[in-house]
């Protein structure tokens, strides 16, 4: 819209004279969207989090005027999701690139891309499962964690995070067993009376291929006192 005037005056006086005609004080006029007006498109995002060759992808997408009621994401690699918070493991080691298109309630789209990779530089894995330790007991439990997808062997500095919940942890041998059966000792009755092993060990595996199951072996060797494996995770 266009208005102009003629007579003295500046523009701003002459418009304050015509929309405010009655002195009221007036700031704007019913049915005028002093914003503009419309819909504000909703702002795509997200984060993700690998391990091994699977990634989290969570969505913190937002939408100023209104609410997502869609989600429609690509992971680069041929499949797609429609979840909030997709969880997608990937079959070959490489860079992909993700998009993530949300839509509104109003119809409104944005798109965020960005990229995953798989395979390059450490990875950790974890298994976060409890697993009780049997009491007195020289055969132990054990707690596993498959590999896949990677090349190659280990480092010479892989780390070793142990989380074991036990009374008296001078009771417990621990070893991590390697896919061709390989023993590494990381804890061996470490005598005295304190309780708990919540500590990351580094150890060489450069002569161990990566791919397989690994395993966290945890035996009791005197009684009384019991627990339980927490979690355990491996990066290499």
């Amino acid at each position: 819209m266009s208005v102009s005037w003629t007579g003295g005056g500046t523009n701003a006086t002459r418009l304050s004279n015509w929309l405010d005609a009655g002195g009221t004080g007036a700031t704007f006029i019913d049915g005028l969207d002093s914003t503009g007006g419309g819909n504000a498109a909703p702002v795509a995002n997200f984060t993700s989090s690998v391990s091994g060759s699977t990634v989290a992808f969570t969505d913190s997408s937002t939408d100023s005027d209104g609410t997502i009621v869609s989600r429609s994401w690509n992971f680069g690699d041929g499949t797609t999701s429609t979840a909030t918070n997709p969880s997608k493991t990937y079959s070959a080691n490489g860079t992909y690139t993700v998009t993530l298109t949300v839509t509104d309630d109003d119809g409104a789209s944005n798109t965020k891309t960005g990229t995953v990779t798989i395979g390059s530089g450490p990875q950790t894995y974890t298994n976060g499962t409890d697993v009780n330790i049997p009491d007195n007991n020289a055969t132990g439990v054990t707690s596993s964690i498959v590999v896949s997808g990677r090349s190659g062997n280990g480092p010479t500095n892989a780390q070793i995070a142990v989380n074991i919940v036990h009374t008296y942890k001078g009771d417990l041998i621990v070893d991590l067993l390697a896919p061709d059966g390989t023993v590494y000792n990381l804890h061996n009755r470490s005598g005295g009376s304190a309780d708990n092993i919540v500590t990351t060990y580094t150890r060489d595996l450069s002569s161990e291929a990566l791919n397989g199951t690994w395993r966290l072996r945890v035996s009791d060797r005197a009684s009384i006192d019991v627990g339980y494996i927490n979690s355990w995770s491996v990066t290499f």
